[in-house]
C-alpha cells in the first residue's frame, strides 16, 4: 500500500531492512518503504511469512529514518508460521519469549524433564493436592515453547517418556523376576514402552502448540480436547493401555469422582487439562482474566457435582453380606515350584491350607465369599478332583464362593483355555456353577500377540499355552444380586465396565493378582481405576487382591474399607446392590468421541 505506516486503529507494520550503503529504492524516491502488515500489539513480537531476512518495525508518527525503528528478525519470533493471517486477536503468551529464559534450550529440557517427574508423582501412593492440581500445567508450557513444531514434538516426547519411566518402573522388575529376562533387557523393554507411551505427550505438544499460538477462545477450548482424544486412542485395541489416565490424578480432589457419573474419566481429564492450561496462562498478565474464569468454571462444576450426589439414607434395601479373602499368597512360577532359588514361594501346601482356613472362617449362610485372582493356583476346578471337593465342602456351609480358575472348552477341534471367574452357589446336591470368561487379556501375560509367528517368545502366564478371550458379557447371580465381574486388567477399561452395568449388574466385583509388583506404586495405581468405575456407574464395588490392596468401595468411589499389603486376612462388609443408570453408563463413548471430532477440527483448522 502507498501508505501503510501506523495510524490510529490500524495494525503496526514491519519493514524490510535496508541494504548496507543507503536507502532502498522506494524510500530514496520519497515514498515509504515496503511494508508487511502484522497484528498490532506494541512491545510484542509479530511473525512474518516469507520475509526471510531482517525486518524493521516502523515507528508510530515518525518520519523516514526515525529513531523509533528497531530491528526484529524472524528467528526471534515466537511462532513464525503464524504471521500475516489477517487482523486476528493478538496472541497472548505468558511471557516475552525473546527476553525470558524460555528461549533457552537448556531451560526447555529442564521444563520437559521436570514436568514429566511432576506428572509421574501425581500417581504416587499419596499424591496429595499440590501435584495433581497443576498436573497438566508443565505439559502446556512445553506445548508453548518457541522454536517450531518439531521442537515441541520431541520436547513433549521427552516429557512423556520421563513421566512413564518414573511412574511404572515396576514393569522392569516383573519382567526380570517372572519373565526370566536379564535385567538389562528388562530395563530396555521398559524404556521402549516409555518411549511409546511418551509419544502421545509429544503428539499433543505438536498439535496443541499452534492452538496456543492462536490464543483465541475456540483454540483454547480445543487444546484439552486434543489431549482427551489421544488418551482415549491409547486405550484402544487388544493391546490398549489406558493406565494412569489423567483423571486418576484427581482421585482425592473434592468433587472429581462425583463428576464422572456425568462425563466419565475422560471428561474429567478434559477438566484437568483445562485447569492446567488456565494455570499456565496465569503467568501472563494479559490473559489472567480468562484463566481465572476457566478455573472458576471448573470449581463450580466440581461443587455442583459434589453437592448433587448426596448420600442415601439407609432404608429397607436388600443387603448382601460379603467377605473378601486375602490369603497373601505371593507370585510363584513353575521354576520356583520345581525347586528354583526362591523356595520361599514354593510352599504350596502352606498356602493351600491358609486359603481354605480363611474361607471356612468367612463362610456363613447367605454370604458371598470372594477369592482374588490366582488364589487356588496351580489347581484347576475342572481338572483337579481334590481341589473341587474342597471347594464343595466350603460351599456346603451355606455361602456362595466366587473364585478364579482356568476353564476349558472342547467344543472345537482343539482345547481352548479361558481365564474364568466361577461362582459356586449351594445346591440340592453339588454346588451350582456359573462362569464368566475374561474378555480383555493382557498381552504377553495371558497370550502372545501373533503367537503362531513368534513361538519363541516366552509369556508370563502361569498356565502352559495361551488363553483365549471371552466373547460375551455374562453376569453372575448370587443371592439376588447380579455381579458384574472384571478380572484384573479389565477394570481399567471404562466402557467395558459400563457394558456390565447396562446388562443389569447391580454390584461390581474385580479380582486381581497384584503380587507381581510387590510394595511399589502399582497396587495403588491399580486401585484408582476401581474407584472411578464405581463412581462412573453409581455402583458399589468389591475388590479382592491376593496380597492387597483389597477394598470395599461405595457408589461415589469412596473406599469404605481396605486391607494393607502383605497381610493374610478376611474383610467383611454389608453392601446394598443398586440399580439405575448414570449418564455415563448410558453413553460412555460420548465424551471421547466428541473430543476426537474436536481434535480433528483443530487439526484441519491449522
Amino acid at each position: 500500500e502507498p501508505a501503510c505506516g501506523n495510524r490510529p486503529g490500524r495494525p503496526g507494520v514491519l519493514e524490510r531492512g535496508r541494504p548496507a550503503g543507503g536507502l532502498g529504492g522506494a524510500e530514496a524516491a520519497g515514498g515509504r518503504p515496503p511494508c508487511v502488515r502484522v497484528a498490532a500489539d506494541a512491545g510484542r513480537s509479530g511473525d512474518a511469512e516469507g520475509t526471510g531476512g531482517a525486518l524493521r518495525r516502523s515507528g508510530c508518527g515518525r518520519g523516514r529514518g526515525g529513531a523509533a525503528r528497531q530491528t526484529v528478525r524472524t528467528r526471534d519470533l515466537d511462532h513464525p508460521e503464524q504471521l500475516n493471517e489477517g487482523s486476528k486477536t493478538p496472541r497472548r503468551f505468558p511471557w516475552d519469549a525473546r527476553t525470558s529464559p524460555f528461549r533457552s534450550l537448556w531451560f526447555q529440557l529442564a521444563l520437559s524433564t521436570g514436568g514429566g517427574v511432576w506428572w509421574a508423582f501425581c500417581f504416587d501412593q499419596r499424591p496429595g493436592l499440590l501435584f495433581p492440581l497443576a498436573a497438566a500445567a508443565p505439559l502446556f508450557a512445553v506445548a508453548a515453547v518457541p522454536g517450531g513444531s518439531w521442537r515441541r514434538l520431541w520436547l513433549g516426547w521427552l516429557h512423556g517418556a520421563v513421566a512413564w519411566l518414573v511412574a511404572i518402573p515396576w514393569i522392569a522388575g516383573t519382567l526380570e523376576i517372572y519373565g526370566g529376562l536379564p535385567g538389562v533387557v528388562s530395563a530396555l523393554l521398559l524404556g521402549l514402552l516409555a518411549l511409546y507411551l511418551g509419544l502421545y505427550h509429544g503428539l499433543f505438544c505438536w498439535l496443541a502448540g499452534r492452538l496456543l499460538a492462536r490464543g483465541d477462545v475456540l483454540s483454547l477450548l480445543l487444546a484439552p480436547a486434543v489431549w482427551v482424544a489421544l488418551e482415549w486412542v491409547r486405550g484402544l485395541g487388544p493391546s490398549g493401555f489406558p493406565w494412569n489416565l489423567l483423571a486418576y490424578a484427581w482421585v482425592d480432589v473434592p468433587g472429581a469422582l462425583d463428576v464422572t457419573r456425568w462425563i466419565g474419566s475422560h471428561g474429567l481429564s478434559f477438566l484437568i487439562a483445562a485447569t492446567g492450561l488456565a494455570l499456565f496462562r496465569l503467568a501472563g498478565r494479559e490473559s489472567r482474566r480468562g484463566a481465572l474464569t476457566a478455573l472458576a468454571a471448573v470449581a463450580v462444576i466440581l461443587l455442583i457435582a459434589r453437592w448433587t450426589n448426596l448420600d442415601r439414607r439407609p432404608g429397607d434395601e436388600r443387603r448382601l453380606d460379603v467377605a473378601v479373602v486375602q490369603p497373601n499368597i505371593h507370585m510363584a512360577t513353575a521354576a520356583m515350584v520345581d525347586g528354583g532359588p526362591d523356595e520361599q514361594f514354593a510352599d504350596l501346601a502352606s498356602n493351600y491350607e491358609r486359603l481354605f482356613a480363611l474361607s471356612r472362617e468367612a463362610c456363613e449362610p447367605g454370604r458371598l465369599v470372594v477369592w482374588p485372582e490366582s488364589a487356588g493356583w496351580p489347581y484347576q476346578l475342572e481338572r483337579d478332583g481334590a481341589f473341587a471337593a474342597d471347594l464343595e465342602e466350603v460351599v456346603a456351609g451355606g455361602c456362595s464362593l466366587l473364585l478364579n480358575s482356568a476353564r476349558w472348552d472342547r467344543s472345537r477341534d482343539e482345547d481352548r483355555a479361558f481365564n474364568a471367574a466361577y461362582l459356586l452357589t449351594p445346591g440340592p446336591g453339588r454346588a451350582q456353577r456359573q462362569a464368566y470368561d475374561k474378555m480383555h487379556l493382557v498381552p504377553f501375560g495371558e497370550y502372545v500377540p501373533l503367537g503362531r509367528l513368534l513361538p519363541a517368545v516366552r509369556q508370563l502366564a502361569r498356565q502352559a499355552g495361551g488363553f483365549s478371550p471371552g466373547d460375551e458379557v455374562r453376569l453372575l447371580d448370587a443371592d439376588g444380586a447380579r455381579l458384574g465381574v472384571s478380572i484384573c486388567f479389565e477394570i481399567v477399561f471404562p466402557e467395558q465396565v459400563a457394558a456390565r452395568v447396562r446388562r443389569g449388574a447391580d454390584l461390581l466385583v474385580t479380582i486381581t493378582n497384584d503380587s507381581w509388583y510387590g510394595r511399589t506404586w502399582a497396587p495403588h495405581q491399580h486401585l484408582r481405576p476401581a474407584r472411578f468405575r464405581a463412581a462412573e456407574n453409581g455402583r458399589p464395588l468389591v475388590r479382592a487382591a491376593i496380597t492387597g490392596i483389597s477394598a470395599v468401595i461405595d457408589r461415589r468411589g469412596r473406599v469404605l474399607a481396605d486391607t494393607p499389603i502383605d497381610e493374610a486376612m478376611v474383610m467383611k462388609a454389608r453392601i446394598v446392590p443398586l440399580s439405575g443408570l448414570t449418564p455415563f453408563a448410558r453413553a460412555p463413548l460420548l465424551v471421547p468421541l466428541l473430543c476426537v471430532v474436536l481434535a480433528g477440527f483443530a487439526i484441519l483448522r491449522r
